[in-house]
């Protein structure tokens, strides 16, 4: 019941919000502005889309296998479109990373490891796409080309997540920070319980020096990733014809402020509709800005509706494989 309601209540919204943009705006130019979007553009978002998935799974495995554990390219891709497929349709990022985990625990029985190393995976994008935000931000504070206090709020929280980032980044990779934070949480008025368990997962994230041959392919296929994702975004805005040299770098900014909105298990429009206001900001027509947002994050679906086929056809092997063992025993 409880997770019927939480479905109904998040349709209700999603049902809102487009209500809502569907009266303010108007069908039919919605409907006109969609109709006069490029195809080619269009497809070359999905495309874009599709790439930094692939890319996004090799980074899992080089992450799975520094955690001990071996997965081929092809089931870490599988693994990896699933999940992304119940990100957009359940609960954000956390779906994505429960899936995933889930499954590790299930068919290798590395739980631990298996969240050690997909927490790591979701860290790393995280960093590289704030990391882009910071220095576009540092741009446009420096043009002044935008004044508003919505977005002065915003930057501010942007600076301070990722200052938290780097501090967590930090902890991870050097062994200094680590001898400061094991004794200081041992000492913390934590239960005890809550303390064994952030000291086993912390002491399972970490990475050690030696393991450069990790850490700076993860460092370059994340921000490759985030790259496309930005670039998959502006693809878009292409095919509405709202792209320009002028505007190009507001998407390095309110795009990572987007994607930190995908750990928070928000309804469908919600994002949207945040994204839409911020690129207001940045002069964008209202109808435009929030149009892009949603032909944005439609496109992103269509690309990962192929998990939704194979965690279909793994749920059916699964059932035959039960069957056969159940007629084995027999």
């Amino acid at each position: 019941m409880k997770s019927f309601l939480s479905t109904l209540a998040k349709l209700l919204v999603t049902a809102g919000i487009l209500w809502y943009i569907i009266q303010k705006l108007g069908w039919e130019a919605i409907s006109v502005t969609i109709g006069n979007a490029r195809p080619g553009w269009l497809v070359a978002t999905g495309l874009v889309f599709f790439i930094s998935n692939c890319i996004g799974a090799y980074q899992w495995q080089i992450l799975l296998k520094n955690k001990g554990i071996s997965l081929s390219y092809g089931k870490s891709m599988r693994l990896y479109f699933i999940g992304m497929f119940f990100s957009n349709f359940i609960f954000g990022m956390a779906a994505a990373d429960a899936v995933r985990v889930t499954y590790l625990k299930l068919d290798k029985n590395s739980g631990k490891a298996g969240f050690a190393a997909t927490f790591l995976d979701r860290f790393a994008g995280l960093i590289a796409m704030l990391g882009f935000a910071v220095i576009g931000s540092v741009l446009l504070l420096k043009q002044k080309a935008v004044e508003s206090r919505s977005l002065d709020i915003a930057l501010i929280a942007l600076f301070c997540t990722f200052g938290l980032l780097l501090g967590l980044l930090v902890l991870i990779v050097s062994s200094r920070s680590q001898r400061f934070f094991f004794p200081a949480l041992a000492k913390s008025p934590l239960p005890k319980m809550v303390k064994e368990a952030v000291a086993s997962l912390t002491a399972e994230v970490i990475l050690e020096v030696h393991d450069r041959h990790v850490i700076l392919p993860v460092a370059a296929l994340s921000i490759c990733i985030q790259l496309l994702r930005i670039g998959g975004n502006m693809t878009c805005a292409a095919a509405l014809g709202l792209l320009t040299f002028a505007n190009a770098h507001y998407f390095f900014i309110f795009v990572p402020m987007l994607a930190m909105l995908m750990i928070v298990p928000l309804p469908f429009g919600v994002r949207e509709g945040i994204g839409g206001a911020l690129f207001m900001f940045a002069g964008f027509k209202p109808r435009a800005a929030f149009i892009m947002g949603f032909l944005t994050s439609i496109v992103g679906i269509v690309m990962t509706l192929p998990g939704g086929f194979l965690f279909i056809t793994k749920q059916r092997s699964s059932v035959n494989h039960e069957i056969v063992n159940c007629h084995s025993a027999t």
